[in-house]
């Protein structure tokens, strides 16, 4: 028998090892608990050079945590793009959020095909490495809008004419075909995504499975395929915060309940919960402040005096203390400092989800607000409720 060292000399060239498959760099979502749950890390996220899925219902956050992603790549030297399948990008809205639209920094895109789409993603990543536009090591972020309007070319185009087919002539046959689509591509993508070192995230949306009585009925299009090409799914659950009872109830945000669906990098089914407000304008924007607050409560970091928080020597609401952070420019930073070096997230698994809408299992931040506000609301004579 051959020693180890005889056959790796027989070998030569052959035992040598291809370089591992690492995350170069992680795109922060903006918020240290989101990113701990992903990556284990607080200053971690989603990982580059893999494929991400970020999935749930309507006005969940999907885009926005995406942009936020964009936004990271940009900040470490990188590119960012956005595939609008959807048609519905407002970039006014990702520019208030820090995005730098510049050519030079960010692509925005509307293609017409699944297929079109992943070309145009690996072209420009490859023109990017190859004349060394920007350092090797800095990410590429690129967004698909979302996975079920990504028409397969079989289905867009006419196979006789080379022109979109008319709607009428589109069957139900029609509707495998994304399936199809992603097993053909995702796999060859994925490994792009590695040799180019691409974060690529697509938004996704959710379906029920009929008459599945036992177990979580809800399931993403697509096909089976990109369930395991995805290096980490993001399931994103909602509940309404209100103001106010009854039909004068007015929503002024909600509560995010993100789970790790799936996750390569890091343990999975793990989770993190968030604050998203509505402005008077109609904007959806992260209140990372308050829900650091929240969390930092929850971990009874900081210390609660009756219905308020101590603060530097002062005693505020939560809602007093993180208007205060957000004027001050170091606010959220000072929140970061107070992190625990040593932090298990909480685990959620299929059995406890609730419906998907929301999750059980986390820290319901809203009925934490509900209680906080309720308080407050006495000493003001007013009405307030979280739900």
């Amino acid at each position: 028998m051959s020693s180890p060292d005889d056959i790796a000399k027989a070998l030569g060239g052959l035992a040598v090892h291809d370089e591992l498959s690492s995350v170069k760099y992680f795109l922060d979502t903006g918020y240290p608990p989101l990113n701990h749950a992903l990556s284990s890390r607080w200053d971690g996220g989603l990982a580059s050079g893999r494929i991400i899925e970020i999935y749930g219902p309507e006005s969940a956050g999907k885009t926005a945590i995406a942009t936020m992603c964009m936004i990271s790549a940009q900040k470490a030297g990188g590119y960012a793009a956005f595939a609008d399948h959807e048609r519905s990008f407002q970039q006014h809205l990702a520019e208030g959020m820090g995005l730098d639209p510049h050519p030079g920094r960010f692509l925005y895109r509307k293609p017409n095909t699944f297929e079109e789409s992943l070309a145009l993603c690996v072209e420009v990543a490859m023109m990017i490495r190859d004349k060394k536009l920007i350092k090797p090591e800095a990410p590429i972020c690129w967004v698909f809008d979302s996975l079920p309007f990504m028409i397969p070319n079989s289905v867009y185009y006419d196979p006789k004419t080379g022109k979109p087919k008319p709607l009428g002539q589109r069957s139900m046959h029609d509707n495998t075909a994304l399936a199809r689509a992603t097993s053909a591509n995702m796999p060859a993508f994925a490994q792009l995504c590695d040799d180019l070192n691409i974060c690529a995230i697509f938004l996704n949306q959710i379906r029920l499975n009929i008459g599945v009585i036992y177990g979580n009925p809800e399931t993403t299009p697509g096909g089976k395929t990109p369930r395991y090409v995805y290096s980490t799914r993001i399931s994103l659950g909602i509940k309404k915060i209100q103001k106010g009872k009854g039909e004068e109830a007015e929503v002024t945000g909600s509560q995010i309940t993100a789970r790790m669906t799936k996750n390569k990098v890091s343990r999975p089914f793990q989770a993190a919960s968030f604050i998203l407000d509505y402005t008077e304008e109609g904007q959806a924007r992260f209140n990372f402040h308050r829900s650091m607050i929240e969390f930092l409560k929850g971990e009874k970091i900081l210390k609660e005096a009756g219905a308020y928080i101590e603060w530097e020597g002062k005693k505020y609401y939560a809602g007093q203390l993180s208007d205060k952070l957000m004027k001050e420019p170091d606010g959220f930073q000072k929140l970061k400092d107070l992190l625990p070096a040593e932090y298990a997230a909480p685990i959620i698994t299929d059995d406890a989800v609730a419906d998907v809408t929301g999750d059980a299992g986390v820290t319901d931040i809203a009925s934490v607000l509900a209680k906080a506000e309720a308080k407050a609301a006495k000493s003001k004579g007013l009405t307030e409720e979280a739900a």
